[in-house]
Parts: C-alpha cells; sequence; structure tokens
C-alpha cells in the first residue's frame, strides 16, 4: 500500500454535523487594529465557505465568527498579511467568567474549527465562558492555507501499486517538490509558518478581541504550541492543558521508533493481561508480525475506500504498510479494542479489517502537509537527524523508524524554510497552573514526555489514562470532567471525583463478539458498487413488499368475482403465503442491520468496520431462511405455471426475481452466510 512519505504521524479527526444559520457580529462588536493586527467579524457561512468542509458544520445562534489579519512576520507589522479564521462559541451565561478556553489542534497542521465545533458546543465548559475555535496559519480554515494535494493524487496514484520503500519515498519527495514550488509561485513565504509565530497569533487574537487572560487548550503539536506561548506571552496565560505531550527539547521524529516500539509493547501486555483477550488471541504479538513477514515477502491486496469521494481501490498491502496502519489506529481510543482482532486476523490471512482500518487513515485529508513540514522543519531542523540508538527496538519497528527520519531530514532540506533560533529547544520553566494528560497506548507522545515537560513547571499535574490512546479529553469522559474541573479551578485537585481510579485497559473485542460483516463500509462509504448493491436491494424489497397489497387484493377480487382456481398443486397455493413470509424476514433483517448500523454510526463507534455485535448472530439466520423460502417460491411458481392466468403469472416472477435480487444483493455484501 504506497502512501505518502510520513503518513504515519497524521491522524484525522472529523467533526459531525448539519448546517444551520448563524448569527453575525455587527461592524464594531470587536475592534483592534495596532501593529498589524486587526479582527474582520464575518458570517460563519463565509468563513468557511472558501473550503469545503468534509462534513457540514453546525453553527448555532450563539456563536460568532471572524477573520484575524496577523503580519506574515510579527516582527515586520507593516509586512504580507495571514488571515486566520475563527469561531467564537459564545457562553450561554454571559459574565460569569471573562477568561475564554482557547483551542488548538495538533499536527501540525490540523483544523481546530473542523476538529473542535461540534464537540465543544455542548460542552459544560461553555457554560460559564467562551470558547474560541481558530485555525493555525496556513491550516484548513486560513488564508493562505498550505495543503498539499499532490500529497493526495500520489496517493490514489500509487495504492494499487506494489513499489518498493525506496521507491515510495522517492515519489513522495517529488510530490513535496511540486507542493513547494507550487506554493512560491502563489506567493506563499514558507519561512512565515513556524512555532514562534503561531503563539504571536495567539497573543494577537486574544488581544483583538478584548480577553485579558485565557485558558489555552493544546493537543500533540497544540501543545508545543502552548510551551511558546507560555514562554513568550505568559501574561495572557490563566492556565494551560496540555494533552499528549510534545516536549520542547528533542524531536519526536527520532523518538518515534520508540514510541512505537512502547505502544506495541502495552498493547500485547494489556491483552495478555485479559483472560478473554489472552484466551482469543495467546500468540498475538509472534503472529502480527509473523503476518508482517509474510505480506514484506509476499504483499497481498485488500479493498479501500476513500471515505470522501466514495471510490473504492484494490490496495497493496504489504508489512510495513500493516505496522503502518496499527500505529495510527494507536492514535484513537476508540479503535484500541479492536486491534488484537485486526492483528489476528491478518494473522489468519484475512485482511479486510486491515482494509478497513486503511479506508479511515490512507485517504486522510485531515491535515494541510504544507505547514507540517514548515513547523516541522522549522521547529527541528537540527535535531531530527540526531542518533538514536534503537537496538533495543523490534527490528521492524527500529527499521521503518531509521528509514522515515532519513526521509524526513531529506525533506527538510528540500522545503528549505529558516530554522527556529536553537534556544526554541530549551524547556520552558513557568508558574502557570498546568494539567497535562497521557494516554498509556499513545504511539507518538508517550507519558514520560509528559513527565519530562512538567518537571519545570512549578504547578502542574499529570494524569495517564490506561485506555486512552493518543489525545485524552473529548475521547475519554473521565478526562473530559479533570478538564472541565481544572479550567473552573486551576488551584484545586482537578479529579475530586477519582474517577481515574475506575479505568481499566481497553476491552478488548474478541471474535465471539463479533459478527464478521466487512463489506458494511461499502454502503458506508457510498461506493459506487455499494450503490449499485444498496439500490439492487432496496428495488428488490420495495418490490418484493408489494406482494402485501397485490396478493390480498388478488384475494378479494377473486372472491368477488367467485373466480376460484382449483386443482393446482399445493406449493402453488402455498406460493403467495411464502412470497408474503419470504418479503417479511428480508425486511425485518435489512431494517434490523440498518437500525444496528445507524446506531454504532450515531454513537461514532468503529465496530461497524468490523462487523455487527453478538447479539446480531441469530440475527444472520433470517438469510438462509430467505433463501429457502424463494427456492419453495420457484417450486410454487412452475407448479402453478399452468393453472394461473397470465396476470398472476407475471405478478409471482417478478416477485420471485425481486427476491432473488434481495438475496443476490446481500450476497455480494457478504451477509448471506
Amino acid at each position: 500500500m504506497s502512501q505518502p512519505i510520513l503518513a504515519a504521524l497524521f491522524f484525522l479527526v472529523a467533526t459531525l454535523g448539519a448546517h444551520t444559520p448563524a448569527r453575525t457580529l455587527q461592524p464594531g462588536a470587536w475592534t483592534a487594529q495596532q501593529d498589524g493586527i486587526s479582527f474582520t467579524p464575518e458570517r460563519c457561512e463565509d468563513v468557511v465557505v472558501a473550503v469545503k468542509p468534509r462534513a457540514p458544520l453546525e453553527f448555532d445562534e450563539n456563536t460568532d465568527c471572524g477573520w484575524l489579519t496577523v503580519p506574515a512576520h510579527h516582527a515586520d507589522p507593516l509586512g504580507p498579511k495571514i488571515e486566520l479564521g475563527v469561531v467564537v462559541l459564545r457562553t450561554n451565561s454571559p459574565g460569569i467568567f471573562p477568561d475564554p478556553l482557547f483551542m488548538a489542534q495538533g499536527g501540525p497542521g490540523g483544523s481546530t474549527i473542523e476538529s473542535y465545533l461540534g464537540e465543544m458546543k455542548n460542552s459544560p465548559i461553555r457554560a460559564g465562558r467562551d470558547i474560541v475555535l481558530f485555525d493555525q496559519r496556513g491550516t484548513r480554515y486560513t488564508r493562505p492555507a498550505l495543503a498539499c494535494d499532490e500529497f493526495d493524487r500520489l496517493t490514489t496514484d500509487t495504492i494499487e501499486q506494489n513499489l518498493t520503500p525506496d521507491e515510495m519515498s522517492q515519489r513522495s519527495l517529488e510530490a513535496a517538490e511540486q507542493c513547494r514550488q507550487r506554493l512560491v509561485r502563489e506567493g506563499t513565504d514558507l519561512s512565515a509558518f513556524d512555532s514562534a509565530e503561531n503563539a504571536a497569533d495567539v497573543a494577537a487574537l486574544a488581544r483583538a478581541l478584548g480577553y485579558d487572560k485565557i485558558n489555552f487548550y493544546g493537543v500533540s503539536y497544540g501543545t508545543l504550541l502552548a510551551q511558546h506561548v507560555m514562554r513568550d506571552h505568559p501574561g495572557i496565560l490563566r492556565s494551560v492543558i496540555l494533552d499528549a505531550v510534545v516536549p520542547l527539547e528533542g524531536s519526536f521524529i527520532p523518538e518515534s521508533g520508540r514510541s512505537e516500539d512502547r505502544a506495541l509493547t502495552e498493547l500485547f501486555n494489556a491483552c495478555a493481561a485479559d483472560p478473554r483477550c489472552a484466551a482469543a488471541y495467546p500468540d498475538l504479538e509472534r503472529d502480527f508480525f509473523d503476518a508482517v513477514a509474510r505480506l514484506n515477502q509476499q504483499p497481498a491486496r485488500t479493498l479501500m475506500f476513500d471515505l470522501e469521494t466514495g471510490k473504492g481501490y484494490n490496495a497493496v498491502l504489504d508489512g510495513e504498510s500493516l505496522q503502518s496502519l496499527i500505529f495510527q489506529a494507536l492514535y484513537a481510543t476508540d479503535l484500541l479494542p479492536f486491534l488484537p482482532y485486526v492483528m489476528a486476523r491478518a494473522a489468519q490471512g484475512d485482511y479486510a479489517p486491515a482494509g478497513n482500518l486503511g479506508s479511515l487513515f490512507v485517504f486522510d485529508r485531515s491535515v494541510n502537509s504544507g505547514m507540517y513540514f514548515s513547523v516541522m522543519c522549522a521547529e527541528d531542523a537540527g535535531l531530527i537527524e540526531q542518533t538514536v540508538d534503537d537496538s533495543s527496538l523490534r527490528p521492524e519497528v527500529a527499521q521503518r523508524n531509521a528509514r522515515d527520519q532519513r526521509d524526513f531530514a531529506e525533506l527538510c532540506r528540500l522545503w528549505g524554510v529558516d530554522p527556529l533560533p536553537a534556544d526554541v529547544n530549551a524547556p520552558v520553566h513557568s508558574d502557570v497552573p498546568a494539567l497535562l494528560l497521557s494516554g498509556r497506548f499513545d504511539p507518538i507522545t508517550p507519558p514520560a514526555n509528559a513527565d519530562r515537560v512538567a518537571a519545570t513547571l512549578s504547578r502542574a499535574r499529570h494524569f495517564v489514562f490506561p485506555n486512552v490512546g493518543h489525545g485524552a479529553f473529548r475521547s475519554e469522559p473521565c478526562a473530559d470532567r479533570i478538564v472541565t474541573a481544572f479550567i473552573a479551578d486551576p488551584e484545586a485537585e482537578p479529579d475530586r471525583t477519582n474517577c481515574l481510579a475506575t479505568l481499566g485497559a481497553p476491552a478488548f473485542a474478541t471474535p465471539d463478539e463479533i459478527v464478521p460483516a466487512p463489506s458494511l463500509i461499502r454502503l458506508t462509504a457510498l461506493s459506487e458498487r455499494g450503490r449499485r448493491e444498496l439500490a439492487a436491494l432496496g428495488l428488490g424489497l420495495l418490490t418484493l413488499l408489494s406482494a402485501w397489497v397485490t396478493i390480498p387484493l388478488a384475494w378479494l377480487v377473486r372472491k368477488l368475482t367467485r373466480r376460484e382456481t382449483h386443482g393446482l398443486p399445493w406449493l402453488a397455493k402455498l406460493n403467495p403465503w411464502l412470497t408474503l413470509l419470504c418479503g417479511a424476514v428480508l425486511a425485518y433483517f435489512v431494517w434490523t442491520v440498518s437500525a444496528m448500523v445507524a446506531d454504532l454510526i450515531s454513537k461514532e463507534s468503529y465496530s461497524f468496520l468490523f462487523g455487527l455485535p453478538a447479539e446480531s448472530r441469530s440475527l444472520f439466520l433470517l438469510p438462509p431462511i430467505a433463501l429457502g423460502l424463494t427456492a419453495l417460491m420457484a417450486i410454487g411458481v412452475v407448479a402453478g405455471w399452468r393453472g394461473w392466468g397470465w396476470l398472476r403469472r407475471i405478478n409471482r416472477s417478478l416477485l420471485l426475481l425481486a427476491a432473488a435480487v434481495c438475496l443476490g444483493a446481500l450476497a455480494s455484501l457478504g451477509m448471506l452466510l
């Protein structure tokens, strides 16, 4: 499976919602224009109209939006400008607390607006204070935005090609060069996109919106940005929350192999400590790496779907690609329970679950790669090539990490941005109240990172969540409660409810809990084949259910006209009842499965990627029953053909055909077990 350079470092967090009108700030509601900084109120719809969101964005009536204009280089206030999209979720209780919560997504390059708008609208934090979402310079809702569509094209062009890692590295560097050249032709100063300028943007936004103090939440790269704000603009901070912590000193890129290896060890140990998981997957680590070795020797193919376009691909899956998918899945707390299952299925030669993971990650467009390259190359240019002893790591992890480190160093030489001063990598010393959050299974920012950062923060508290991947807030309710309590009173003990003590490792899914239905993703992705299957199933089912009208009506007409048919074989006489029963069985099955999938999606559960819950197992007895009923219907049509009139022949034949079409669609979806 081909994918762009360091794609494993990018993670998608999508926001779902429906579009509703939003009010607009009146001109002059906010005024700030000094040092080349100004804020312009704008209709929320117009802030996001420039870039189509992956899902509709909802703005309630108490939401304000606009554009923050800042200098490309804050040291040159009269120079070129950059515009940042801003969304302010106004508090539902004005005047209670004057200090808002500012939020910063990670990546770098992820959209804060798209990631957190839907999640924070109904947050209890909003009950007392504003929540400010701003897209960092270069991300989705900014002008200019440093997206690299060249990498998207590279993914779709190569996903079905069996390229070597070195061939893929070269193609990735070529895509990066094409993106760089295009951005420069468009007049973009790539050196204007770094953490120091981002931190100055935060201070500028607070000043422009009239806030004296702010609470700052950052996740992943957002924690790195928070530390820059703590050092460069400490006066604006009331408190900080660092979630999935990246230290300023050092670079996480050379360390990513150790972080991945540690997270895999935690996963294998957690499964071994869980009696049900251990019984289901007794040799999980060995089986998984045997599968990796086998796929590196002989790559397989598996279906993957671009969930934005619905297009399906017969993707090449080699061992390193399988590793990469597991690495990326370790980010997502909700996916952790299913990873042993995916690993075990791959060990058995079933790559459909891994392919469905690929559908989530391989086509990820959530990170603007150009912004990622500018920020990371400026931040860590002198650190990316540092020597790291990987001799204690699993060889499969160490080998991939060494290549990624080499490739990213080469990319930074190509990208050519100015490095930040060396002192930006010094630890921050601060007495601002700080809450640090870590996940046990985080594959890129391990808990040790937070311990290192907390050592120079005099008022820091660190919590590790035993069931979380990358980013605890909004993925674990206990973390939400701790963050809410901390923002309400940064001086108090935030875990007053002691909810952390009640948490354990993820409840790993075992084969007896999953009814495999890997083709469901074709329907949720609305792929071309999935649309055909849905259309066939829907048309066939509607036709079959029409029997509940046509058959009773025909019976009534015969009764009224006294046109009874005598001497028909008994299967011909049973045919209408078989037809009605077959329609009812199929309708119940389709309705119940649809309701289950809709419920899983509404709960934002990833389990539909792999199958349906165990309680649906008896439900899958219905399609074979419908198959048997259809066979009897066919015999009845043949038996009654001579005795029926031409209208009844046509009607019963169409109904038989409709039942066959339904069963064919279910068979294509893998549901005719």
